[in-house]
């Protein structure tokens, strides 16, 4: 049974098994495998975890693209409209966690949708055709489908892919890629 609302259940309780220590090693090999994409004048939209739920650290993965060369956006969420407003990331004073815990820009300066160039996706679980199981919100399925062809999307998961998703729809955003500690999958 690979139906969404089962996957959400027991990826939330995996992940919530991992420990400081695991969560650190998987940030750090998740981060060591973004060297091959090329950000150098790109502009990159990354999610900012939410410690909570024990979602990957991507402050690493942050400073690499920026020494790379490229634009970090992060994204402001608009919970009644269920979308994101995207804002050039500058310093880590422009952030500050919502009332749900979810670290946001405060300021800066607005980045268009239109001009993100790679998307790193967060998410609980991937299949091995690039479909994916997030919060069940829709905000990423909304931002992803406003996004321009040639934009990358690229999820990033603490595990390997399960065989396959039977629950997902036409309206589904599949990735591009998606990064695990152990190996970056492709799906283009």
């Amino acid at each position: 049974m690979n139906n969404k609302a089962y996957l959400r259940d027991l990826y939330k309780k995996k992940r919530n098994l991992l420990n400081t220590e695991m969560l650190e090693q998987i940030a750090k090999h998740c981060a060591e495998q973004i060297s091959p994409f090329d950000f150098k004048g790109k502009i990159v939209s990354v999610f900012l975890p939410i410690q909570k739920f024990n979602e990957i650290d991507t402050s690493a993965m942050i400073q690499k693209i920026i020494t790379s060369g490229g634009s970090v956006c992060v994204s402001r969420a608009d919970f009644k409209e269920k979308s994101m407003e995207f804002f050039i990331y500058e310093e880590t004073a422009q952030i500050e966690e919502n009332k749900f815990g979810i670290p946001e820009p405060i300021y800066g300066d607005i980045c268009e949708i239109s001009k993100i160039d790679y998307v790193f996706v967060p998410l609980l679980c991937f299949d091995e055709d690039g479909n994916r199981v997030g919060y069940g919100q829709g905000f990423y399925d909304k931002f992803l489908s406003s996004c321009k062809d040639n934009c990358i999307k690229i999820g990033l998961s603490h595990f390997d892919p399960v065989y396959k998703i039977e629950d997902c729809s036409d309206l589904d955003i599949k990735l591009d890629f998606c990064i695990t500690p152990n190996k970056t999958y492709a799906f283009r």
